[in-house]
């Protein structure tokens, strides 16, 4: 299946922007700012390592404020891109933001992105008990491809799931 993307619309009172757009002396103090959040929300043996990642070529990061308070971090995307392929690695919105659009905003823009460039598919791997976040890539056209038991350690089975986004 081959999805159709129409753009992002981002939610009222919010706005995304792209990692790449903010000048190279305020990128330590984004990545700092994302690695705290990152650190109350997913496990210790998720953790990115932002400062190695975010100075990889073909690693990007589209970042979601409050529209009034643009330090007010409340959603990240990263992403990795191989040729035709990306692969969205995390996708993180803080708890008192969730069920906003904020998350899906943040995919409909990487979905555009991947587009316009040239991407083929989007992947990713999600825990299989995370049910709010299989719900989140299933609206937005994602489909089950694989199932991993004990990807994420004893217990914690990963779906593959991917979107088909050009020929």
């Amino acid at each position: 299946m081959v999805a159709a993307n129409t753009g992002s619309e981002v939610p009222p009172g919010f706005t995304i922007k792209d990692f790449s757009s903010f000048p190279p002396k305020l990128r330590p103090v984004i990545a700092d700012k994302i690695a705290k959040l990152e650190k109350k929300i997913f496990p210790a043996i998720e953790h990115f390592n932002y400062d190695v990642e975010l100075k990889k070529k073909n690693t990007g990061l589209l970042l979601a404020f409050r529209e009034d308070d643009d330090e007010r971090l409340v959603a990240y995307l990263v992403y990795q891109r191989i040729k035709r392929l990306a692969w969205l690695h995390k996708l993180c919105v803080v708890e008192q933001e969730r069920q906003k659009g904020v998350g899906k905003a943040l995919i409909q823009r990487f979905h555009h992105q991947m587009g316009r460039g040239g991407c083929q598919t989007l992947f990713l791997w999600v825990d299989e008990s995370r049910q709010p976040a299989r719900a989140l890539y299933a609206s937005c056209g994602f489909q089950q491809s694989e199932r991993r038991p004990d990807y994420y350690g004893p217990g914690r089975t990963a779906l593959k799931l991917e979107l088909t986004i050009g020929e």
